[in-house]
């Protein structure tokens, strides 16, 4: 994938999600002239569609940082580099479930499967010299990183944003100035979604989220964009 479409890929998701975001927000400015009801009421109904707003904008956010990071991989997998040519990281993500057989204490040699079945430090050693005698196979093999790799775990917070910038081989503090304000969102979002926040939501703590949205978006495009662009996947 070229870095023009991988660009305009992921700026057009953020926009989508952006344009939607604003639509429902202008709607709710909207309604004090539209509904013509008590001072009480009108605040009420206000606060319910604030309070619906912020579950859509957080659901928004989630959704692009996966769509960002997978896009990311995906685009990593069609330049059909061999497993040699990218980060160590990247390596591991390739063989991910090959490497579940190193720990996989019922992958036993066969020479000794019948004469010591119980010997974990034999069927240890065996589990790790297969994979050296592989070794150079799996450095010469081409990239395909699946998706089931990157995994939101859908509550996308700074452990889990965290957690994917290390999976892709970034440093994983690279957007420390947004977790604040991601791990705020996602906790607000949590207690209405869970039915353990009913409170007001003020004018001013809803424009906060709003902000904070466009924020966590644009810091995230940045990050990917320049990733991709600079070929900070590759190994040298």
């Amino acid at each position: 994938m070229d870095f023009e479409r991988f660009y305009s890929e992921l700026e057009e998701q953020k926009l989508k999600r952006i344009e939607e975001i604003v639509t429902l927000n202008n709607i709710l400015q909207k309604i004090p002239t539209v509904l013509k009801q008590d001072e009480d009421s009108l605040e009420q109904y206000i606060n319910t569609i604030r309070r619906a707003n912020i579950c859509l904008i957080y659901a928004h956010i989630e959704g692009f940082i996966k769509f960002a990071f997978t896009l990311y991989i995906t685009a990593i997998n069609q330049l059909s580099l061999n497993c040699q040519d990218v980060i160590p990281i990247l390596r591991a993500a390739v063989y991910l479930d090959d490497f579940k057989k190193l720990t996989n204490i019922d992958h036993k040699s066969k020479l000794f499967k019948k004469t010591f079945p119980f010997d974990s430090h034999l069927h240890r050693l065996f589990r790790q010299a297969e994979f050296f005698e592989s070794i150079n196979d799996y450095l010469s093999t081409k990239v395909v990183i699946k998706d089931k790799y990157i995994n939101t775990e859908s509550n996308v917070g700074k452990e889990v944003l965290e957690k994917l910038l290390y999976q892709v081989g970034l440093p994983h503090d690279y957007l420390s100035s947004i977790t604040k304000i991601l791990n705020k969102l996602k906790n607000k979002r949590n207690d209405i979604s869970h039915g353990v926040d009913m409170s007001i939501i003020k004018e001013s703590d809803y424009d906060e989220y709003i902000d904070s949205t466009f924020i966590i978006l644009d810091e995230l495009t940045i990050l990917i964009v320049d990733a991709y662009k600079n070929k900070k996947y590759l190994y040298y």
